[in-house]
């Protein structure tokens, strides 16, 4: 009887890291490291929280330093950047920021704010789904401010300078420079890491590879 070699062949698949989701739909994702769930949105081929992340890092902190604060997201400093989002996020750089408001054009930034949760919310159209709410930022040891009025969000990037970017966003009718006169609803700059020390922002984390994840 003549003797069939068989020839095993292993195929060995490497997947490139991408969100994971805990419901069909792709409403929520489970953070996997403390349980806390959070909803997300599809804006065009980007998945964004839709929450500001609660994930309890060392040098995170709750605005006002009152734990009840915390239900509407931590305020992080510049060290926790790269690797603050659950597996398979990450946060948002200038070009992710650069996309999110095209797709709004005139309405940039209040079609990512939502309507109920601040002081003012003149002109807030949430067209996005975003929600971005006034949860204030902390701006120095013992100052949190703009509370209902403002939010900023860490943006995961450098100049050439080495300064750290990030988005002021101020609702209702927005903030006017006093000595310039500059009228505005938001702020996106970039500080030297040393002015950086006592200052923590919200984190909004992106999907590193939504079409991974089937998204419909």
């Amino acid at each position: 009887m003549m003797k069939t070699k068989v020839t095993i062949i292993s195929i060995i698949i490497l997947s490139i890291p991408s969100c994971v989701f805990a419901q069909a739909d792709y409403n929520t994702i489970n953070d996997t490291r403390d349980g806390e769930k959070y909803e997300v949105v599809r804006i065009h081929h980007q998945v964004w929280f839709k929450e500001n992340l609660r994930y309890n890092s060392d040098d995170s902190k709750c605005y006002d330093n009152k734990k009840k604060n915390c239900d509407n997201g931590r305020l992080y400093g510049v060290d926790n950047l790269d690797s603050i989002c659950p597996k398979g996020w990450r946060v948002p750089n200038l070009e992710d920021w650069r996309i999110l408001k095209n797709w709004f054009q005139q309405d940039s930034i209040y079609a990512l704010l939502d309507t109920l949760n601040w002081k003012a919310p003149i002109h807030h159209t949430n067209q996005s789904g975003l929600s971005l709410k006034g949860d204030g930022y902390q701006f120095s040891h013992k100052e949190f401010i703009g509370k209902q009025k403002a939010t900023s969000i860490w943006l995961n990037q450098i100049n050439k300078y080495d300064e750290y970017y990030h988005a002021h966003i101020y609702g209702g009718e927005g903030i006017i420079f006093e000595k310039s006169n500059y009228h505005t609803n938001e702020v996106l700059h970039a500080h030297p890491i040393e002015n950086l020390e006592d200052r923590r922002f919200s984190i909004r984390c992106i999907c590193e590879n939504p079409e991974e994840n089937k998204l419909k």
